[in-house]
C-alpha cells in the first residue's frame, strides 16, 4: 500500500469513527478477534461499531474492484448467523452513505417496491417518460441494495455500475441483463444530469418489465 493510499485508507476509518460516535454507536478501532463473541477465524476488522440491538464489523478496503466478494459474503453469512450483528464492506469508492441507503431499515419493504412500480406504469401510460425514467431507476437501486443486503453480499455501499457488475458476478443478474440495465442507467444519469436526453418509450417499458421480474423473484424468496 502506498503512503498516499494509506493515509486515504486511514483517513476513511477516522472518518467512519467520527460518524458512529456522533450518531451514538460505541466504536472500537482494530479490535481484536476476542472482541467478538462469536469465532470468526481469528478475523480481524478494522471497526467494530455497536449501538443497542445494531452491531456492525466493518473492514475497510482501498479499491472495490480488488474485493474478494466471495470470501467476505461468507464471512457476512457467518456474521449474520449472530442475531442484531452484521458485516460492512467500506471502500473509498463508496457513495456517500449520507445520500445513499445502504441499511434495511433505509430501504423501502418489498411491498413498497411493488407499489412504486405501479406508479412507474402510471407515468408511462400518460406519456410522461422522463419522471418514468428517473423513478424506474431509483426504485431498480433500492431493490439491488436491499437484495445485496439479505443476501449477506456486502456490496451495497458500492456506486451503481460496480454494484451492478458485483451482483452478476455473485449470479444474482443474468448477463443477458446486465448491458440492459447498464444502458438504461446511462440515459437515466444523463437525464438526471440535465442532458436533452431523447428517452425511448419502448426502453423504459422493456426495463420496466425486467425490474419487475427482479422484484418479484427476489421479494418472493426473502419477504419482509
Amino acid at each position: 500500500m502506498s503512503n498516499s493510499t494509506k493515509l486515504a485508507h486511514d483517513q476513511k476509518i477516522k472518518s467512519l469513527i467520527d460518524d458512529y460516535l456522533q450518531q451514538g454507536f460505541t466504536v472500537k478501532k482494530e479490535p481484536t478477534a476476542e472482541s467478538i463473541p462469536f469465532d470468526l477465524g481469528g478475523y480481524q476488522p478494522d471497526l467494530i461499531a455497536t449501538k443497542g440491538d445494531t452491531k456492525l464489523i466493518i473492514e475497510v478496503k482501498t479499491k472495490a474492484s480488488r474485493v474478494s466478494v466471495d470470501k467476505l459474503q461468507s464471512l457476512a453469512q457467518e456474521i449474520s448467523k449472530h442475531e442484531g450483528w452484521r458485516f460492512l464492506l467500506v471502500t473509498l469508492e463508496d457513495v456517500e452513505s449520507s445520500k445513499t441507503p445502504t441499511s434495511v431499515n433505509e430501504l423501502p419493504t418489498w411491498p413498497q417496491l411493488e407499489s412504486k412500480l405501479q406508479q412507474v406504469k402510471t407515468l408511462i401510460a400518460e406519456g410522461l417518460i422522463e419522471p418514468a425514467t428517473l423513478y424506474l431507476w431509483s426504485i431498480f437501486e433500492a431493490t439491488l441494495r436491499k437484495r445485496a443486503i439479505s443476501q449477506s453480499i456486502p456490496v451495497e455501499r458500492l456506486p451503481a455500475p460496480m454494484l451492478i457488475k458485483h451482483m452478476y458476478s455473485q449470479g444474482e443478474i443474468s448477463v443477458n441483463d446486465v448491458d440492459t440495465l447498464l444502458e438504461f442507467m446511462s440515459s437515466r444519469n444523463r437525464l438526471a444530469h440535465g442532458a436533452n436526453e431523447s428517452i425511448d418509450p419502448h426502453q423504459v417499458s422493456s426495463t420496466l418489465q425486467l425490474v419487475s421480474l427482479y422484484l418479484s423473484d427476489w421479494s418472493s424468496q426473502n419477504p419482509d
